[in-house]
């Protein structure tokens, strides 16, 4: 259940919360008897937490009830069941980008008394800021991520090129990234490189910010748009660059390009540590990881984060709510229950045996562990926490879109930051 697979109905939710002064505040919901079983609120059947669920209820006694909808339908339906007044929800699934926005339409309940001082060594860091806004916490981490090179040991052998090394040490920029998979491309490879989520913010983001670009907003509200500066510039050059001159690919979809390199026709992939469990069980797919690339000049920059559970302004069973995100959160098993069996925690201990049992699932991940936990401790970079990300994530991947199939970024990116521009002026502060 890792943020790879969601899709988020953008344009749904943008009409529903452009003007957020339009969505009424949510008050107190009308008393109702407490039937001590915790509503969840996601995407899915909710089989990705199943054994919490399970593992909640023999610790607690108390009973979970999950009711999910389609990915792409989970913000659009948040907020309107929270427009009514009574959401009949709990506790549910928040993408921590979200959590300005939600806490300005008195979504979520400040969690800072029960969880913001016990939290402190127990979550990482970074995924407690995260999860804070206007000096409040806002929700409880649950998930991290990270993102590495993959590439296909077989086709690199066929030029006679050493496969690259694991180690931060042997970090590849991303113009000798391009090069190689060019000579790759020349011995037979059909797709020289690809990322695993096409033009997507967290993603891409990396971009510009290794050039020293920034995440496209700045200022104290981060709702000044920053997106045509040299760093976005000379980003948006090289991206559209890869797919012109045929070393990445326009036509494939993220799930698509899981696709070609498990068939052999991809030799370097960006992506997940999640995307390894579909490689292990690929038919004659060997392969190794490497650290992800950064721009010649720049630094080394990674995506990170993941889900947050939230608990509802006036939860019905909102003391039931606190113990479930305590048991999610903090309590290390609890957390193992949480992740993902491909996910990383954001739990310190629990990540921790997530990262050991990496290099047991393959040969060709010794190591890997060493190297995520590298990244999430120097490289991790997180998605700007701003009233504006909705309009960000939406104009931003349109605009990376446009530039892969070959718009010029020098026209593209001031374009955006206009658009941007006029988005962010309809935002009530």
């Amino acid at each position: 259940m890792t943020m790879t697979s969601y899709r988020l109905g953008r344009r749904g939710f943008l009409t529903g919360i452009l003007g957020v002064s339009s969505l009424p505040l949510l008050g107190s919901l009308p008393a109702r008897a407490q039937d001590q079983t915790l509503r969840f609120f996601g995407y899915g059947a909710g089989t990705g937490y199943k054994r919490l669920f399970d593992a909640f209820e023999k610790v607690s006694g108390k009973k979970v009830s999950f009711e999910g909808v389609p990915f792409s339908d989970l913000q659009n339906t948040t907020v309107q069941r929270f427009r009514t007044g009574n959401s009949g929800i709990d506790v549910f699934l928040v993408d921590p980008t979200y959590i300005p926005t939600f806490d300005k339409l008195g979504f979520l309940k400040d969690l800072t008394s029960a969880f913001a001082e016990k939290s402190k060594g127990v979550l990482f860091p970074s995924d407690l800021q995260g999860a804070t806004f206007d000096g409040k916490m806002l929700s409880m981490p649950i998930g991290e991520s990270t993102q590495l090179l993959f590439f296909n040991k077989g086709l690199l052998a066929k030029v006679g090129v050493e496969a690259p090394g694991v180690s931060p040490e042997a970090r590849m920029t991303w113009e000798d990234l391009v090069e190689l998979a060019k000579k790759v491309q020349k011995a037979g490879a059909e797709i020289g490189f690809g990322f695993e989520q096409v033009d997507r913010y967290y993603q891409l983001q990396v971009l510009p910010e290794s050039l020293g670009g920034g995440p496209g907003v700045k200022g104290g509200d981060l709702l000044t748009a920053d997106v045509a500066n040299d760093a976005w510039l000379q980003a948006g050059k090289w991206y559209g660059s890869i797919f012109a001159d045929g070393v990445a690919s326009r036509g494939p979809t993220g799930d698509e390009m899981r696709g070609l390199f498990m068939a052999g026709r991809l030799a370097f992939l960006v992506g997940g540590p999640w995307l390894a469990a579909a490689f292990n069980k690929a038919d004659g797919l060997d392969y190794g990881v490497a650290p992800h690339p950064y721009f010649t000049g720049g630094k080394a920059v990674t995506p990170s984060e993941s889900w947050h559970f939230g608990v509802a302004a006036g939860a019905t069973n909102a003391d039931l709510a606190i113990q479930f995100l305590n048991y999610a959160g903090l309590d290390k098993d609890g957390s193992l229950f949480a992740s993902d069996e491909d996910g990383l925690s954001a739990n310190i201990k629990a990540n921790a045996e997530v990262l050991s049992r990496i290099p047991q699932q393959n040969p060709n991940l010794k190591d890997v562990d060493i190297l995520i936990r590298y990244e999430l401790a120097n490289t991790a970079i997180r998605r700007p926490r701003t009233l504006g990300y909705l309009q960000l994530e939406e104009l931003v991947t349109r605009a990376w879109s446009d530039i892969r199939n070959g718009s010029d970024a020098a026209e593209t990116f001031p374009q955006l930051q206009r658009e941007l521009e006029r988005s962010f002026k309809r935002i009530e502060r």
